[in-house]
């Protein structure tokens, strides 16, 4: 099992004895385990190898043993147990951010609902409405919470999907025969959301009426891995399709590995991009149209003006990772993270970076620790200590702040303090069911204080579980603009925010973007690359990315 399915079984877990009215602290630790799984970055099978499983953050000798019998055979006791007690549809209901296991218990119990279709039917049906203690405005905002969840699960973010394909490509690369294993389709294109994972598997055949045997024998090896269930796809031999739970569907293609090229071309997509006269031409490193494009890279192709910029030589040229000086939103044991100032500049200095921004938590984020303004000005000490040490060494630490952006736009820091600070990111933590005109004009209050340098995550959305706030991206961006202000692009993979289209109108006004781990761990510093397909995907290029830039440059913006 991946640690994605594993987490989501604990979850699930505590659900149920949730609905079931177990002990309390049984339940939370599951939700702990989970909470731990799901922010790891190893595989939950590489750890238990090491024998580290204990060392995980809430893993004691119970859910480490669980997780081992989840690795091992898929299931584990508690789970056999407590699977069929409660209807799977319920469970569902139960995950619904803002419905949660009691209020699922009771639907389920009341109106006999056992699925979110079943709910929704009943809410739009005003049954719901006539259990005590609901009423009609509980049943408009239950059926609101349910269309926001359909919204949001109606792909897997890639957060998800992405380790779950590079697993099953490593798993495949083990089969003989088998020469080259590529990931394709939305996931190679950057999408922040997937429906479908496409990996396209590369096979070595000497003529070629050996192709279709050699297939079907990679084929059936291929179903035997990550413990999905497969289905066959047509009459096509190369072809299998995963039926497990359906989210995402997997295909995997076995092709010769002759005309792998063009197979991962085609099934990398968008379809729309592969019917407009693309040929394949092998003396170059990617493909072309009759006119001979130069390569087009996959985050570019859902452009719709994508091969008209290739056949005028505008294609942008994307960054890279290589291309980052440093990263300009962390955070430290000052405020919520697991690491020290001192731990954080040396992972920096280990990434090649030449300068880090300490930013951590204002006071109005009590629950994150935030730094009362005495704190800051000791923080400010403690960096300043450090500088000469990091900066013989290359590395420049910059002091900051992330200051939350309060109710009526005003920053949760005096005005004195943020002054001394070398920059300064606004973020919105609290009051997100404002209306759009109300937070608009909060952001945009913000972004005209002369102490913002960045404004971070700026929808406020969490992959998955919480759509952004209502806002007038044009307005904020135009604001930003205005005022020389930066936007994030966040790359926790829980945020992943802006969204590539909301950046793409970014660039075209002018405005910097600042991509940022938010890194509250060492480990989390290499989070860069869910906020980097955004950033590709956006076509931003050098010039356009804060921390693109050498350390000169980037004092002369922040001024």
């Amino acid at each position: 099992m991946t640690n994605y399915e594993i987490a989501r079984r604990f979850e699930a877990i505590a659900d149920i004895l949730e609905i079931q009215g177990e002990n309390p602290f049984k339940v939370r630790a599951y939700r702990v385990a989970a909470e731990t799984i799901d922010d790891l970055e190893d595989d939950l099978a590489t750890i238990h190898e090491r024998g580290k499983l204990r060392e995980l953050p809430g893993f004691g000798e119970a859910i480490a043993s669980k997780t081992a019998d989840f690795l091992a055979t898929g299931t584990t006791a508690i789970w056999e147990r407590i699977k069929d007690a409660v209807p799977a549809g319920v469970v569902k209901m139960a995950s619904i951010p803002g419905v949660g296991p009691r209020t699922a218990k009771a639907l389920w119990e009341a109106l006999e609902v056992a699925s979110v279709e079943a709910l929704e039917a009943a809410c739009r049906e005003q049954r719901v409405r006539a259990i005590a203690g609901f009423g009609a405005a509980k049943e408009t905002k239950l059926l609101e919470k349910i269309e926001a969840w359909k919204r949001l699960n109606e792909k897997m973010s890639r957060r998800w999907a992405l380790p779950l394909a590079e697993k099953l490509a490593a798993e495949l690369r083990k089969i003989e025969g088998v020469e080259r294993v590529d990931i394709a389709g939305e996931l190679r294109r950057g999408c922040e959301s997937i429906a479908e994972i496409e990996i396209v598997v590369g096979i070595t055949v000497l003529i070629s009426e050996e192709l279709k045997d050699a297939q079907l024998r990679v084929r059936t090896e291929a179903q035997k891995v990550g413990g999905l269930e497969w289905k066959l796809e047509g009459k096509y031999p190369g072809l299998i399709s995963s039926v497990k739970s359906g989210e995402p569907e997997i295909w995997v293609d076995i092709t010769d590995i002759n005309a792998f090229e063009e197979t991962l071309f085609g099934c990398t997509g968008p379809v729309k991009f592969t019917e407009q006269g693309l040929v394949w031409h092998d003396s170059t490193p990617g493909f072309l149209d009759v006119s001979r494009l130069t390569f087009i890279e996959p985050e570019l192709r859902d452009w719709p003006d994508v091969l008209e910029l290739a056949r005028t030589g505008k294609l942008p040229k994307l960054i890279v990772e290589a291309d980052f000086k440093g990263q300009l939103h962390e955070h430290t044991t000052w405020s919520d993270g697991t690491a020290s100032v001192r731990e954080m500049a040396e992972a920096a200095l280990e990434r090649g970076y030449a300068y880090l921004a300490i930013t951590d938590h204002s006071p109005l984020l009590a629950i994150a620790n935030g730094l009362s303004r005495e704190r800051v000005l000791a923080q400010l000490e403690e960096i300043e200590a450090l500088r000469p040490e990091f900066a013989a060494q290359g590395l420049a630490i910059l002091s900051g702040l992330e200051v939350d952006i309060l109710k009526d736009g005003t920053l949760d820091m005096d005005d004195d303090v943020l002054e001394k600070l070398d920059i300064v990111v606004a973020s919105v933590h609290m009051r997100y069911k404002e209306d759009e005109a109300a937070m608009t004009a909060r952001i945009c209050t913000a972004l005209a204080s002369p102490h913002v340098d960045i404004l971070g995550h700026p929808t406020g959305r969490i992959m998955g579980q919480r759509e952004g706030y209502p806002l007038d991206i044009d307005a904020v961006i135009a604001t930003a603009a205005k005022y020389g202000k930066a936007l994030e692009i966040n790359s926790s993979p829980e945020r992943m925010d802006l969204c590539d289209e909301h950046v793409k109108l970014a660039k075209a006004a002018g405005v910097k973007i600042a991509i940022n781990c938010d890194a509250h761990s060492v480990k989390s510093l290499g989070n860069l690359d869910w906020g980097l397909c955004i950033a590709r995907r956006a076509g931003l290029e050098i010039g356009d990315v804060l921390n693109c830039w050498d350390l000169k440059a980037l004092r002369e913006w922040l001024g």
